[in-house]
């Protein structure tokens, strides 16, 4: 199954497509971990994106395009896209390659985003997410997985936050529309499992 995950900033899509990709045995295809991933190698790429993410902004399509299309062509079988696209233009783009069969849409209000992001923390070896008060780690401060250094991302803070939600707002309507009824809206503003058995119910697996 091919499906395309999207929502605010701090919805619960990470956590989501976990669970996601482990049912349907499909590879969790983030764009924001790529990118990240590039901007901490420090490559020439790598210093072009961190300009973008660091204010906040969006990516140029192109550059982005450029690396997933690599990873829908090395999983032809099925995955789940998370953070492109993100623009009905985007999603024209992927739609001539290869078209979701379902969006899923989680739905959450700006200011739970923004309590959620505040206390959100990132491993900074493996990019595992956690959050100190809804998913905090078994040791604080510290990766499940690896034992890292966790931390809070430059693009987390305030400022970045408020224009990524503007950026958000302003461009998923058409997005939604775009998909029409390949979209399944789900209910963000729950508990974590009660997020994943609406996602169940509604998606059949």
């Amino acid at each position: 199954m091919k499906l395309l995950l999207i929502g605010p900033q701090a919805s619960g899509k990470g956590t989501q497509a976990e669970f996601v990709s482990k049912r349907l045995n499909v590879p969790h295809l983030s764009s924001g971990n790529m990118l990240r991933e590039e901007k901490k190698s420090g490559s020439e790429l790598g210093l072009e994106i961190a300009g973008y993410i660091d204010k906040g902004a969006l990516v140029p399509d192109k550059t982005i395009w450029a690396m997933i299309k690599k990873q829908l062509e090395a999983h032809p079988e099925g995955w789940l896209l998370d953070g492109f696209p993100r623009t009905a233009s985007q999603a024209a783009t992927v739609d001539k390659y290869s078209a979701p069969d379902k969006v899923i849409l989680l739905e959450v209000p700006d200011l739970v985003c923004v309590e959620r992001i505040s206390g959100r923390r990132v491993c900074t070896q493996c990019g595992k997410e956690y959050h100190v008060k809804y998913k905090p780690p078994k040791k604080e401060g510290a990766c499940d997985l690896d034992g890292a250094k966790l931390v809070q991302r430059d693009d987390d803070y305030p400022e970045a936050v408020a224009k990524r939600l503007a950026d958000y707002h302003s461009k998923t309507a058409p997005l939604i529309k775009h998909y029409g009824a390949k979209v399944v809206t789900i209910d963000g503003n729950q508990g974590i499992q009660e997020v994943w058995n609406e996602i169940q119910t509604k998606l059949g697996i």
